[in-house]
């Protein structure tokens, strides 16, 4: 392509800034994300997604007009999300935008890849896709990661993320998500497997200057309550049981830890470890002693320590299901395991089973776990103070999600409904279609539902409406899923996080670990070469109140309204915080500039100037970035300019011949005026010979015509030899000026 024939397409914005309200901290932090790797971690509900499209915008003015913009997402219906904000916000037609999932068929999504300007993914798709090569991404200037945090172990985002730093090593990633992980380890982690320098991580906390204004108040609390005596008493045999089958691993060595009280030491994940270690001494070659009768005692704890989780946090009642269908009903099946059988004729846990028997024939409330009884109270007192209440209910297992929302549809005002996975478990326990979850979520924004009652499918991906309250009701020990799951409310009007624990056991200990994870991932977050102007270190200003009630089961009951209303979680703390703007209104002039300029680049003399047209694949903007050489990416014919004296052109050797070499001098004369040194090189670089020794002889001619028309004209092989040349140049005029 010749000079002054390359950039006809007519200079444009990609953004619609009427359309938006700028908020200056998304501006900040899109400025710093672009033509860089980025990480920004920003609370859920601050506009994580506008950041996004802001750089999309920016980047796309920035390099080849071909170019094309990359978004991820782990769902579909969190995919859809973002379809319907970019195409909203930028100015590119809607028919370049598309999205692209395992719906779509393979040849098809090929095409429409080839096709499109921006376009949206599922991770599992673009990956099964780069694997079977069905088409690179040479072209594509931007991939955005969201939800980065999963971006571990087998995850996809690891693999596109590779093989995008592989083929395209100028094209830039943007990474987004409100819980990166607890520890600095994590987070590191997370940036390396995205290949983003740890420099370029933008944070954001609650605590911050400029994001406060926009976040509303979110009042944390905390409720225990505390094992009846049928509970207790089935939780200690549980554990005389597991302590047996602990004693004897770690007799045998199996377990490293030696105590007269291995429960409090041994966790499930000590266990699952061990399970692992064990198939593997089965499977080799070494010395299996002991190792297959320890793998069914390992078993059995197992099943134990499931059993005394259904007793902390889901109840008797799941307990004696349990029993049922995954204990005695499964040993009387001819393939049934051997740890299930020996469980199965324990005389201790047949005992607990009668007991817990004779209690559901007699008096079945004895099975319900307390915290129901504080679950009911809390949704009522909230519907009672507000009619029009949205409240979104967290429990780990389906079958609790069942018998939650058959007792709670008992209540006047409450109006619950079963939300779970597309998976179908039993005859009893069919899953949800995304056609299903997406229209009892729509009968939830109407309020013809007022309780989401949802498994961790409700934690993030679904266009879940605000809620005005969300409840634990039992514990998770990751500040990840943590995070996620507070974050559906206190986005544009105040909420309400209520934690239910069982006392004194795992469950109040999973729940520690996760505020202390969260506490300490807050400090981890403090960026002070980013956030040293923004953090305001005043405790006081904390949003977060976590407040802390204590019930003993025996003495809640149905009349005793008053009695909790008196310690009610309603009691607040004023009001220090300013209510969160409309999303979308006017524009403020003062933002709009800043998209347009960044504040920096009129204090900064640019050396190198290059244009947004030169080819990703040369990877010539990171590896200048990589050696600290500032440049500045403009809308330019001209590929590459240096100190305003040198520049260097780039053309396809395939293209020359005797008219392209007669155009060659005209331009090299023309530039002459303008410049001091013209370096046109011709890029070898991917170039596939269509007979043996075309390469050589095709240098050859190029050389030889720069030669008899005395023009700088140099073949490059790989892109460090252009890097090369362009640096030598930069130092040398650089050494000349100093």
């Amino acid at each position: 392509m010749i000079v002054g024939e390359m950039n006809k397409k007519e200079k444009k914005s990609y953004l619609k800034e009427a359309k938006i309200e700028f908020r200056e901290y998304q501006i900040n932090i899109a400025q710093k994300c672009v033509n860089k790797n980025s990480l920004v971690v920003l609370p859920t509900g601050l506009g994580k997604t506008i950041i996004a499209v802001i750089v999309a915008a920016k980047t796309l003015k920035l390099f080849p007009p071909d170019s094309k913009i990359i978004i991820l997402a782990p769902t579909r219906p969190l995919i859809n999300q973002h379809y319907n904000t970019f195409v909203k916000f930028l100015t590119i037609q809607e028919e370049e935008f598309c999205v692209l999932t395992g719906k779509v068929m393979p040849e098809k999504r090929s095409q429409l890849f080839r096709e499109n300007k921006v376009v949206f993914f599922t991770p599992q798709t673009l990956r099964n896709d780069l694997v079977k090569r069905k088409y690179s991404l040479e072209n594509t200037c931007l991939i955005i990661f969201d939800e980065a945090h999963h971006a571990s172990g087998d995850y996809p985002y690891t693999l596109i993320a590779d093989e995008y730093a592989d083929q395209n090593p100028d094209g830039n990633t943007l990474a987004l998500t409100a819980s990166p992980g607890a520890s600095k380890k994590k987070i590191a982690k997370l940036c390396q497997l995205l290949h983003i320098p740890f420099k370029n991580s933008h944070f954001r906390t609650r605590k911050d200057t400029d994001v406060k204004r926009y976040l509303k108040p979110m009042d944390i609390y905390k409720i225990g309550v505390n094992l009846t005596s049928l509970m207790k008493n089935s939780y200690s045999v549980l554990k005389i049981v597991i302590e047996e089958r602990l004693q004897y691993l770690s007799q045998l060595s199996f377990l490293e830890v030696k105590s007269d009280n291995l429960f409090h030491k041994i966790i499930r994940k000590d266990l699952l470890k061990l399970n692992k270690e064990l198939i593997d001494i089965i499977k080799g070659d070494g010395d299996k002693t002991g190792a297959y009768g320890a793998l069914s005692i390992n078993a059995q704890a197992l099943i134990l320590y499931h059993m005394i989780e259904l007793v902390e946090q889901q109840g008797l009642n799941n307990v004696l299901n349990y029993f049922e269908e995954k204990i005695y009903k499964e040993a009387l099946k001819r393939n049934s395991s051997k740890a299930v059988r020996i469980l199965a004729s324990d005389q201790r846990l047949r005992r607990i089973y009668f007991e817990l028997k004779k209690n559901e024939d007699l008096t079945p409330e004895n099975l319900i776990h307390p915290k129901y009884k504080i679950l009911e109270k809390i949704l009522l007192d909230e519907l009672h103070h507000n009619i029009k209440s949205r409240i979104l209910v967290f429990v780990k297992l389906r079958v609790s999600v069942s018998n939650i929302v058959k007792k709670l549809k008992t209540v006047d005002g409450i109006r619950p409904v079963r939300f779970v996975g597309q998976a179908t478990k039993s005859k009893i326990d069919k899953g949800l279609s995304q056609k299903q979850q997406i229209e009892i979520l729509d009968l939830f924004k109407e309020g013809q539902y007022n309780v989401l009652v949802s498994t961790n499918v409700g934690e993030e991906g679904l266009d879940i409406a605000e809620c005005d309250m969300v409840v634990f009701y039992d514990v998770v020990a990751s500040e990840i899923r943590f995070i996620q799951r507070k974050g559906r409310t206190a986005r544009h009007k105040e909420g309400k996080v209520v934690i239910l624990y069982t006392n004194e056991t795992n469950d109040e200990i999973y729940m520690n670990i996760a505020l202390n994870k969260l506490k300490k991932m807050n400090i981890n977050l403090k960026n002070p070469n980013d956030l040293k102007s923004q953090y305001n270190i005043d405790k006081k200003e904390f949003k977060f109140e976590i407040k802390e009630e204590n019930y003993e089961a025996s003495e809640i009951t149905a009349d005793e309204d008053s009695e909790v209303d008196k310690n009610s979680f309603r009691k607040r703390k004023k009001k220090t915080q300013s209510n969160l703007q409309d999303f979308i209104g006017n524009v403020d002039s003062k933002y709009v500039n800043k998209i347009s300029k960044v504040k920096t680049d009129a204090n900064i003399n640019f050396n190198i100037k290059i244009s947004n047209l030169l080819p990703m694949k040369l990877g010539l903007r990171k590896k200048l970035s990589r050696d600290n050489i500032l440049f500045k990416i403009m809308e330019s014919d001209y590929h590459i300019v240096i100190f305003d004296k040198v520049v260097v052109q780039l053309y396809d050797p395939r293209k020359f011949s005797n008219e392209f070499g007669k155009k060659l001098t005209v331009i090299n004369t023309r530039l002459k005026d303008k410049y001091r040194l013209i370096i046109n090189i011709f890029n070898f670089i991917d170039f596939k010979e269509s007979f043996e020794g075309e390469k050589r002889l095709l240098k050859r001619k190029i050389q030889e015509f720069g030669s008899k028309n005395k023009l700088q004209i140099i073949p490059v092989d790989n892109s460090e030899e252009l890097f090369f040349i362009v640096k030598n140049i930069y130092e040398q005029n650089q050494n000349i000026k100093e």
